[in-house]
C-alpha cells in the first residue's frame, strides 16, 4: 500500500469506511450515514484509490472485506474514536462525579420556590456539589454574572430585562394572593375559596414586603384605579418574616402564592383571593451566554427549570 498524502486525503472518508465495515453493504451504509447510495459508492471509489486496494469485494450477501481492510480497521476505529474524543473533550457529563462549587445568586422568593423543591434531586444526583447561594437584586445580578462571581441568577420581573449577552429561561409563572391569620373575621368562604370584601381589604392594616423600605407597591397602583387606598402599617425587608407577622396579628398582606402555600401551616395562615386584579409574573434563570453550554451549569439549570 502506498503512503497516504494526508494533505489531500479527506478524513471524512474514514467515517464511510467505518460504516461499510459495520454494514458490509453500500445501501445500508448510506442509510447509516444519511447519504445517497451514489455518494457512498463514490466515497468507496475514492477510498480504493487512496489505499490502492479494493477494500471490499462484492458477494451474494453484500460485500466482504479484503485482507488489507481487516488489517486496517482496528487502527481506523481507534483513530475515529480519538477524533471523537477531541471533538467532545469533556466526554459525557456525569453529575455523580462532579466535585465543584456552583454559585447561584437568587432572591429569597426563588430560594424558597425554585431551589428548595429541587434540592433533594440536586443532592441525590450530585452528592459532592456545593451550592453557594447569595442574595441578588435586579441591579446587581447582571453585574455579578459579567464579573464571573456567580454561575447563574434566579429572579423575576425586572430581572428579565437584560442585554442580549445573557440567556434567560422561564422557570414558572407566579401570582399574588392575600394572607390573613386563620379564622380572621374579615374572611368569607365563597365556593371553595376564601375571599375578602374590598372595604375590609383597604380598612385593615397591611404588612408590605419592601427590601428598600418603600411604603408603596403594585397593590397601591391597582387600588388607585378603583379610587381607593390602603393603610400600610409595617414594611418588612424580608418576605419570609411577613407570614409570621400576619399570623400573629390582625394585619393582612399580599404575597406570592407559592410562598403562601409553603408557609400557611407554619404561620397559621389562610389564603384568600384578592379583591383587586394584579398581573401574574414570571420567575427566570439567567446565565451568561458564553457559559450556557458548560455541562454543570446546563445540568443545574435543567433541574431548576424542570419544575
Amino acid at each position: 500500500m502506498k503512503p497516504l498524502d494526508l494533505t489531500r486525503f479527506d478524513l471524512n472518508l474514514l467515517v464511510v469506511l467505518e460504516a461499510l465495515w459495520a454494514e458490509r453493504h453500500v445501501g445500508r451504509a448510506a442509510e447509516r450515514l444519511s447519504l445517497s447510495q451514489s455518494a457512498t459508492s463514490h466515497a468507496l471509489s475514492r477510498l480504493r484509490g487512496a489505499f490502492d486496494d479494493q477494500l471490499f469485494i462484492r458477494n451474494p450477501r453484500g460485500m466482504a472485506p479484503t485482507p488489507l481492510t481487516i488489517e486496517l480497521m482496528p487502527r481506523v476505529l481507534a483513530v475515529l474514536e480519538s477524533i471523537r474524543l477531541v471533538a467532545s473533550p469533556r466526554g459525557p457529563f456525569d453529575p455523580g462525579r462532579l466535585q465543584a462549587t456552583l454559585s447561584v445568586a437568587a432572591t429569597d422568593h426563588a430560594v424558597v420556590t425554585v431551589i428548595a423543591p429541587a434540592l433533594e434531586r440536586i443532592q441525590a444526583a450530585a452528592p459532592h456539589l456545593v451550592l453557594k447561594l447569595r442574595p441578588a437584586d435586579a441591579e446587581s445580578a447582571l453585574r455579578l454574572l459579567d464579573a464571573g462571581e456567580v454561575d447563574i441568577v434566579l429572579g423575576s420581573g425586572s430581572f428579565a430585562q437584560r442585554p442580549q449577552r445573557f440567556d434567560c429561561r422561564r422557570v414558572r409563572q407566579e401570582r399574588f394572593v392575600g394572607i390573613a391569620r386563620k379564622g380572621h373575621q374579615a374572611l368569607a368562604k365563597r365556593g371553595k375559596t376564601l375571599r375578602m370584601e374590598l372595604d375590609d381589604f383597604v380598612r385593615l392594616p397591611h404588612i408590605l414586603v419592601s427590601p428598600r423600605g418603600d411604603a408603596r407597591g403594585a397593590v397601591d397602583e391597582a387600588l388607585e384605579l378603583l379610587g381607593h387606598s390602603r393603610q400600610v402599617s409595617v414594611t418588612c425587608p424580608n418576605f419570609l418574616a411577613v407570614p409570621f407577622l400576619v399570623g400573629a396579628s390582625q394585619s393582612i398582606a399580599v404575597v406570592a402564592e407559592q410562598v403562601a402555600l409553603q408557609m400557611q401551616e407554619a404561620a397559621q395562615l389562610s389564603l384568600f383571593e384578592l379583591p383587586v386584579t394584579l398581573p401574574a409574573w414570571e420567575v427566570f434563570v439567567i446565565q451568561a451566554q458564553g457559559r450556557a453550554n458548560e455541562p454543570a451549569i446546563e445540568w443545574l439549570t435543567g433541574l431548576l427549570t424542570a419544575g
